[in-house]
């Protein structure tokens, strides 16, 4: 049989003596691929490092702590909490039996990694232009909020976003859920609706008489087995952002349910009504300009190579390359925005077409992404769909950013996935 660890995420250790050994031992069994660290530790790599606190000594610590703490490079720390407030991107290990399920936990801190580098890289960018960007957060975690009785799905679902580092408050009345929306801001709703009329009626009420302070916020629906087509479960329907089947797994649930609430928590930066950031936003579609963009791409191929990090550049413009209405352009950025994440960079190239190059993702993920793009502009515009078309290039080692925005411009636009 073929040895597939290589396919396993690899993670560098540093640790002395005895113990490194046994971290590598548990990593190993919780299907990681743990090498050990030698000296001096990259800065810039994108892959995660374990440090043991116990079995490094003091003045080894405080020199790594000088030289490394600053790094947005995925950090863990096994041992002493203190040691992780020195590091800018650090998670805390508490216990060396949590090593053997740090698998969950590491693609957390990785996304969260590459998240901050692209901030904090945008932010470098905006200031050559004279623009200051916010600083951003470390912190993004979703806020979710659930309704529902906690049933054994939930459970289910509530254990793989907790391997995703995300918790949910849980409310088991309308009451109590009502109490909270007023209270605190959620990025998205979890909703178990249920087969038993009564409960349906309730929960029907509730959501029709909150509709205006769900405006923004994505409510997700948890279907139970028997769910019957009724009138009541009609009207809960008519609100849901997305609606789940019974028969979705857990794991695939969550990657949804993390992609709607981190969706909904990240909020673009655009320059809509916003005189600062005319510098570098398109004045029609308030997208980024394409100035600002050929600058902040050449940034990212030139982090991407460091980090070994993928990058991809989606563009879509009509294909006959006809004009697009001034209407079409304005509900087209709006569909960019409203279906990019946080580390996604929308364009407008004039005249008509539109860029996202999406950092830390490879071509079938690109694709993901443009179908969801392009399943929302079928339904809210069938006749643009119909007429724009796709094409994704991914970035390699001859590319820089005037070449890299060319090929992706050039040659056959899709119109559908081709597998």
């Amino acid at each position: 049989m073929n040895d597939l660890a290589y396919l396993d995420p690899p993670i560098e250790v540093l640790a002395a003596g005895a113990r490194l050994d046994m971290v590598l031992s548990r990593l190993r069994s919780g299907r990681m691929r743990p090498f050990r660290a030698d000296l001096p530790i990259s800065h810039s790599s994108s892959e995660a490092l374990l440090v043991d606190t116990q079995s490094l000594g003091k003045d080894t610590l405080r020199q790594f702590i000088n030289d490394f703490g600053q790094s947005l490079r995925p950090t863990l720390i096994l041992g002493d909490p203190v040691f992780a407030s020195h590091f800018a991107n650090a998670v805390f290990i508490p216990r060396d039996r949590d090593l053997s399920v740090l698998r969950g936990r590491l693609d957390a801190i990785t996304r969260r990694s590459a998240r901050m580098s692209e901030l904090r890289l945008r932010q470098q960018t905006a200031a050559t232009f004279g623009v200051t960007l916010p600083e951003p957060s470390v912190e993004t975690v979703p806020e979710l909020l659930y309704l529902g009785d906690g049933s054994s799905r939930f459970l289910a679902l509530q254990a793989a976003l907790g391997e995703r580092g995300i918790t949910i408050t849980a409310a088991f009345s309308a009451h109590t859920a009502a109490d909270y929306v007023r209270q605190r801001t959620f990025t998205a709703i979890l909703i178990d609706i249920t087969s038993e009329p009564q409960s349906l009626l309730k929960l029907a009420n509730w959501v029709t008489a909150s509709t205006d302070h769900f405006e923004h916020t994505p409510l997700l629906g948890l279907l139970s087995e028997g769910t019957e087509p009724t009138h009541t479960f009609e009207t809960i329907i008519r609100h849901m952002s997305c609606v789940f089947e019974p028969c979705t797994p857990a794991q695939d649930l969550a990657a949804h349910v993390d992609a709607y609430g981190r969706r909904g928590g990240g909020k673009p930066v655009t320059g809509n009504n916003d005189t600062s950031m005319s510098a570098i936003c398109h004045a029609d579609t308030g997208l980024f300009s394409q100035t600002f963009f050929e600058t902040h791409l050449q940034n990212q191929i030139d982090l991407s190579a460091d980090r070994g990090d993928p990058l991809s550049l989606l563009v879509i413009c009509d294909p006959q390359h006809d004009r697009l209405a001034h209407r079409e352009k304005k509900l087209m950025a709006s569909i960019v925005l409203s279906n990019m994440r946080e580390t996604d960079l929308p364009v407008t190239i004039d005249p008509d077409t539109f860029a996202i190059s999406l950092s830390a993702t490879g071509y079938k993920g690109a694709v993901h992404i443009c179908e969801r793009l392009f399943r929302e502009l079928d339904a809210v515009a069938p006749d643009l769909a119909a007429r724009l078309g796709w094409r994704i290039t991914e970035k390699r080692a001859y590319h820089d950013a005037r070449r890299l925005l060319s090929e992706a411009r050039s040659g056959v636009y899709q119109k559908a996935r081709t597998a």
